[in-house]
């Protein structure tokens, strides 16, 4: 039982710092925009994705710490525990609130797992086992699908372990993997269109170099675990836009397409992606030249497909992205990681929590017998 409470213990800290992440993001997303970095699209994308690898590894960075602390490699004192810093700050009278108010406050998470163990607690949790189900069952059939679209197509050249398939049943190119290949899958009428195809080809190449495909399983893969937290399907979205914007970069750099080709290569594809397919659509663990979605989310296609348009239209070169990254993970990861630590749940018996608990025990005296008086008054 204790294993399972720290299990859930551990799933409950990664949601709520995935969620902080976001927060984080957002303003130091507008922080590279203002200092001119907008444009660094690749660097933002490498971003995204080792601060998300921190996020899902947090656990194992408290554990080690912890056994760092236990074997007194780690002083307690040089460790950061919010809980702890709202306190001593309490205390040193930096912020007024009730007594009270403030134990029940720092007791809400030992509050919270009371609650949890009991009806609540099952209910929570009979969702989440049906919601990962639901999720897995659905990443299983576009497994299938994406097996079916593969068997069905057949293989119009080989590079190296790349595979070029064409196929009847897609209308979008996409790339994606199997065991040992990797494969891009064409639709057959692009035969037609040689310059739509050449980039096309290039588009999905890039995207296999760059790894994006593995990220797409792997996240598919966190899915059914994180379905109910809405910062995951943001930060999914995050980085599936500027997986593209960067991918538009590099290809326009390497390749050297024109911008009006490349931007009516997107309409055309965009145009023939709207068409009924023969097989139903799902979504595929693979990465495809754009979406394109129709009713309730084809606006947001539509808005993707546009912010690529503008930035390739603006062209704007993106210069060391590397060094642009690793000048900005060290800080990001090191505030994860710290507010990792800090968000563990503190000490039952720290002198600060006592002497809280202290002055909670007078003011509740004093609320039933009258004020308390002091040892050094008369008469003592």
């Amino acid at each position: 039982m204790t294993n399972a409470s720290t299990l859930f213990g551990a799933y409950i800290e990664v949601n709520v710092l995935l969620v902080f992440t976001c927060l984080v993001w957002a303003v130091f997303s507008r922080l590279l925009n203002i200092a001119g970095l907008g444009h660094a699209v690749t660097a933002r994308l490498r971003l995204l994705r080792t601060v998300f690898l921190a996020v899902i590894v947090s656990p194992i960075f408290v554990a080690a710490v912890s056994m760092a602390m236990q074997a007194g490699y780690v002083v307690p004192e040089n460790t950061v525990n919010l809980t702890d810093f709202v306190l001593s700050q309490y205390l040193q009278g930096r912020f007024e609130m009730n007594p009270a108010d403030l134990e029940r406050l720092i007791g809400f998470r030992s509050e919270v797992a009371l609650v949890l163990s009991g009806p609540l607690g099952q209910g929570i949790a009979a969702f989440l086992g049906a919601g990962f189900l639901i999720f897995a069952l659905r990443l299983f059939v576009s497994f299938l699908q994406l097996r079916r679209i593969i068997v069905e197509s057949y293989v119009w050249r080989r590079i190296g372990r790349v595979e070029l398939r064409l196929s009847d049943a897609v209308n979008v190119p996409f790339s994606t993997r199997g065991i040992r290949s990797r494969i891009v899958v064409l639709p057959s009428t692009m035969l037609a269109r040689e310059a739509d195809l050449k980039i096309a080809l290039g588009h999905e190449l890039q995207h296999l170099r760059q790894g994006d495909v593995e990220w797409e399983i792997a996240l598919g893969l966190i899915q059914p675990f994180l379905f109910w937290n809405p910062a995951f399907h943001l930060w999914k979205r995050q980085v599936e836009e500027l997986r593209e914007l960067s991918c538009d970069r590099q290809i326009l750099m390497r390749r050297g397409y024109s911008v009006a080709e490349y931007c009516d290569c997107l309409l055309r594809v965009c145009h023939d992606g709207l068409r009924p397919r023969r097989l139903i659509a799902v979504e595929l663990p693979a990465v495809a030249l754009l979406r394109t979605e129709g009713g309730l989310f084809g606006g947001r296609a539509a808005a993707l497909l546009k912010r690529r348009m503008i930035r390739v239209i603006e062209g704007r070169a993106e210069r060391n992205p590397t060094l642009v990254f690793a000048f900005l993970a060290a800080p990001f990861v090191a505030i994860t990681l710290t507010a990792a630590i800090a968000i563990q749940k503190p000490g039952d018996w720290s002198q600060d929590r006592i002497m809280l608990s202290t002055i909670v025990n007078l003011e509740r005296l004093q609320a039933v017998n009258g004020p308390v008086p002091s040892f050094g008054s008369p008469g003592y």
